[in-house]
């Protein structure tokens, strides 16, 4: 019997692979409701098609050993006022602790720098590492950083961009000219902006599972099939509406805080994340 703390997609992964690996009763336990949750939609919905238990609105006390089993002390929880996130801030109900037995607890809760205290590297108010916003160069001459450990959880695509411009600033450090350039493909030509309010709304294509559940549980192929070429042309011609120079208001109720509409949109202050009137 496996416990898995968290909400994120690395709790989800982690609750799936005990599964995978021979856990008979998964459980992940999140202190806040589903709607809050970090994880991607499509990932939670296969975690319970695969039998995987979520514990909502709970979170851990402590945890002791107990007849060579984990016992963990866990707690109800309530959403009360919005937190640094924008999400609702999990408040613990009193008297509502409840206890669950576990062979193994796994902690999937948050990420945390993990330089070397040797290096010397000056930090920032939050622990990552302190850089210069331009070279990504560290306060130790010849050491640089970028990604998680510099700005803090973000996106991927943004840790490869810290990456190029870390390369080529360390090209340049090396007597380079720091060009990194590569032509991976011909220049596009003009792109004229759409009409968004004349197209069609077009669903996402969701891609088909390759994986039937019977089989999926006892091996780490990949479930989901790659779009077919006609799928994925079909899914690259999905509006969403970029070129839209209205402003958009964000309801933060349901937003997830990743902010990615904002990062894509090409339209200078065309998103606008505050809550807005429900009526």
């Amino acid at each position: 019997k496996v416990a898995v703390i968290g909400g994120g997609n690395a709790a989800i992964d982690a609750a799936r692979t005990a599964s995978r690996l021979g856990a008979r009763d998964v459980t992940v336990i999140y202190r806040r409701s589903r709607a809050e949750m970090p994880a991607s939609a499509d990932e939670i919905e296969q975690a319970l098609t695969e039998g995987v238990g979520i514990e909502f609105l709970a979170a851990p006390i402590k945890i002791a050993k107990h007849d060579g089993h984990l016992d963990m002390q866990c707690v109800r929880m309530k959403l009360g006022a919005p937190d640094a996130s924008g999400r609702p801030r999990p408040v613990p109900v009193a008297g509502s602790e409840f206890n669950v037995l576990a062979d193994s607890v796994i902690v999937a809760v948050g990420e945390a720098p993990d330089a070397p205290a040797r290096f010397g590297l000056k930090r920032n108010g939050n622990n990552t590492i302190w850089v210069n916003p331009e070279t990504l160069a560290t306060s130790k001459e010849g050491v640089f950083a970028g990604g998680d450990v510099a700005s803090g959880p973000s996106s991927i695509i943004e840790a490869i961009a810290a990456g190029r411009k870390a390369a080529a600033s360390i090209d340049k450090y090396l007597g380079g000219k720091g060009v990194i350039d590569e032509v991976l493909a011909p220049p596009e030509g003009e792109v004229k902006p759409l009409d968004a309010e004349k197209l069609p709304e077009e669903k996402r294509v969701a891609p088909a599972v390759a994986v039937p559940l019977a089989k999926r549980l006892f091996g780490f192929d990949l479930p989901e099939c790659v779009y077919t070429a006609d799928e994925a042309m079909k899914e690259a011609k999905r509006c969403l509406h970029c070129d839209a120079n209205w402003l958009y208001d964000v309801n933060v109720d349901k937003c997830k805080g990743c902010y990615n509409c904002k990062f894509v949109c090409p339209v200078v202050g065309c998103i606008n994340i505050k809550p807005i009137d429900k009526k």
